[in-house]
């Protein structure tokens, strides 16, 4: 397989942005793979996310998060260019309760894709992924970077990026950023 530059930079900044920041890192999502058109995810189990408190099992709001959050991370990796893939469309089949204290694991994959839409497939399980707890199909509206304002989200955004943090330079024992390099 070919070297792909644009993932080996997309996928530590994506990583970084999904860890680190935002609902991922509320509700402590480690992406485990990235590829294009595909992601893997898990959510190590938490008791202050649970729906049931006499069963111990995981609120369904947090499964719905994993798996659009993963279906919304594959489709952000086959464009072209750096945008966002807003969700159209999602559509979530519980198959059963999550298994108390064990983590869950997610796997999305594009299926299609046309002009303006991309077509998602994601399956949530503990323990085995024939038995699975959720799957899903999603649709994501396929954006062109031209049509985003970039440039009124590039300072916000920038903080994301992990070579756009503060470095100390030791000469001046000053905070210094990409921005005053």
């Amino acid at each position: 397989m070919a070297f792909d530059m644009t993932m080996a930079l997309v996928r530590p900044a994506l990583k970084y942005a999904l860890e680190r920041n935002g609902h991922g890192a509320a509700l402590g999502f480690t992406l485990d793979r990235l590829e294009r058109g595909e992601t893997s995810l898990t959510f190590p189990y938490r008791e202050d996310v649970v729906g049931n408190p006499i069963t111990g099992v995981v609120h369904g709001g947090t499964i719905v998060s994993l798996l659009d959050t993963a279906c919304g991370c594959a489709a952000m990796t086959i464009q072209k260019r750096p945008t966002v893939t807003p969700t159209m469309d999602l559509r979530l089949d519980y198959m059963r309760p999550a298994q108390p204290f064990k983590p869950i694991h997610v796997e999305a994959k594009v299926y299609r894709q046309s002009s303006n839409v991309i077509f998602c497939r994601g399956v949530a399980w503990q323990e085995d992924k024939e038995n699975p707890i959720a799957h899903c199909v999603a649709n994501f509206m396929r954006m062109e970077s031209g049509s985003i304002q970039f440039r009124s989200l590039g300072k916000r955004l920038s903080r994301l990026l992990p070579w756009n943090q503060p470095a100390l330079n030791s000469d001046v024992k000053t905070r210094v950023t990409s921005n005053d390099r």
